[in-house]
């Protein structure tokens, strides 16, 4: 019997390792990554197909540190609006409000029916395999043991992003798109996206320290990373970044004898009116991403800088939870005694925070209103440095109110399709005390009574719209720090998967 969309999630969300494996996994270190690509190769075999099998999707595959899934969504709109015949499949991570957003067929996500139905094949596939695999396993018994002791439920079957990444690729075989654009995961070299072997061309958005516990903690480490998606004579296109980075991905590409174009900043010029101001870097790569898949697989040759037929699809885009405005009339908390509006902006680094104060400075500077900051790092991340660049735009913004919320979503607990293991309750705990006394140190003239801890996003909701009741001014609510917390801040407010 295929399972119902509730029973998928919750499957794919027992498929979720805890806390304390993540941590030993963290110091694994290198040798759990050079396991990674051969076992998704394996688990992609055990549900019937082989890497190559791919090539007639059309790749488009996309890395970066900033900005990956914001092109990936920009390449989706162009290509779909420059030629509404060519089918594009969009896996990206992670999702908002539910996790079927992740999968995509010509820009909107998959239905509750089709993922389950797909989510089902991947499933029935793995279970008729799994004896055989596990005792495939190359590793002593003991170990083989103490692992199904443990981990996750299923240890026959991968980690949820992993799982994710099969039924996405067995979506896409299915529903026979043209072209499929795919979101690095996690780095590039040995994120499980990687087993392709010959997609249409490659795009590195821009780079940062993210993820520095698999990644390493310089640039230079981190860009060997990203290049590991660069394929052998494949173009790849790569904004340009810090000279270390930029010397190692041009090594990589050389060694792959792969044809690199290096895209500079000062061109974004010719995009004024088509893209916003925070989205028109990631632009440029969509356009040439878009240019060479047209040329490989269409034959079609654009010359232009900027296609008139790409205009459309560049205009068009959404991506939410990315510099996003919602206002409370269009939640289900509207009310007519209420003016609240959230600015959503999923940034969680130190480059993307800058463009997120910038953008939030930018769009209330000539706006009156009580100023809210909703604020959460995850765990692992310079809770610290990352407060800092909020900050230093205090000076200008003046948040009348800073709420630091843990990702939990309600009351009760996790949405169904936001549920996480993989942070302990203590770590959670801790980064929200961490932060509120990060910013009192950062701000020593701020009222310490202004300054809340609440242990739900429902309740800093709640908080934002009693001052709403309070105050005669607009509340006007930033909201950054995580992409999760601004998934799950949508959840609760009621917004529908686009």
């Amino acid at each position: 019997m295929v399972f119902t969309y509730k029973e998928a999630v919750d499957k794919l969300n027992s498929l979720q390792s805890n806390a304390a494996v993540l941590e030993q996994l963290r110091k694994a270190g290198p040798r759990m990554n050079e396991r990674s690509l051969p076992e998704m190769r394996e688990y992609f075999k055990r549900i019937g197909y082989e890497p190559q099998d791919f090539d007639k999707l059309n790749l488009i595959h996309v890395t970066g540190t900033k900005g990956k899934g914001s092109t990936c969504a920009l390449v989706q709109s162009v290509l779909h609006n420059y030629d509404p015949s060519i089918k594009t499949g969009l896996f990206t991570s992670p999702h908002l409000v539910a996790v079927r957003e992740r999968i995509r067929i010509n820009g909107k996500p998959i239905s509750e029916e089709l993922f389950a139905k797909y989510f089902h094949d991947v499933w029935d596939r793995l279970e008729a395999t799994k004896e055989e695999a596990i005792r495939a396993m190359d590793l002593p018994e003991a170990d083989k043991r103490e692992m199904i002791k443990n981990t996750r439920q299923h240890p026959d079957k991968p980690v949820y992003f992993r799982y994710l990444t099969l039924v996405a690729f067995h979506t896409f075989m299915q529903e026979k798109v043209d072209c499929a654009i795919l979101e690095v995961g996690v780095g590039g070299e040995y994120d499980s996206t990687n087993i392709i072997e010959k997609p249409v061309v490659c795009g590195i958005t821009a780079l940062g320290l993210d993820h520095v516990s698999v990644l390493g903690n310089t640039i230079d480490q981190i860009a060997w990373h990203k290049a590991g998606i660069i394929k052998p004579q494949v173009p790849v296109f790569a904004f340009e970044q810090l000279p270390e980075a930029m010397e190692v991905i041009k090594q990589r590409a050389e060694e792959k004898k792969a044809p690199l174009t290096v895209l500079h900043a000062d061109q974004i010029s010719c995009l004024n009116g088509l893209a916003g101001e925070h989205q028109k870097y990631n632009a440029l790569t969509a356009i040439e991403l878009c240019k060479t898949w047209l040329k490989s697989v269409r034959g079609i040759v654009l010359d232009e800088t900027v296609p008139e037929g790409f205009k459309k699809g560049l205009k068009n885009v959404t991506w939410p939870g990315r510099g996003q405005q919602l206002h409370i009339g269009n939640t289900k908390y509207a009310s007519n005694d209420t003016n609240v509006t959230w600015y959503l902006d999923g940034a969680h680094t130190v480059e993307s925070l800058g463009v997120c104060a910038s953008w939030f400075q930018q769009t209330i500077q000539q706006k009156e209103g009580h100023r809210i900051l909703v604020f959460n790092c995850t765990h692992g991340r310079d809770s610290h440095k990352l407060l800092r660049v909020i900050s230093d735009i205090q000076p200008s913004v003046h948040f009348d109110d800073v709420i630091f919320t843990t990702n939990i979503t309600f009351k009760q607990g996790y949405s169904t399709d936001n549920t996480n293991y993989t942070v302990s309750t203590e770590e959670i705990t801790s980064v929200q005390q961490a932060l509120a006394k990060s910013w009192i140190e950062q701000n020593p003239t701020f009222p310490k009574d202004k300054v809340h801890i609440v242990h739900t996003i429902e309740e800093a909701i709640e908080l934002s719209i009693d001052r709403s009741k309070q105050v005669t001014k607009p509340i006007q609510v930033l909201t950054t720090g995580s992409l999760i917390m601004v998934g799950n801040t949508l959840t609760v407010l009621g917004f529908e998967p686009q």
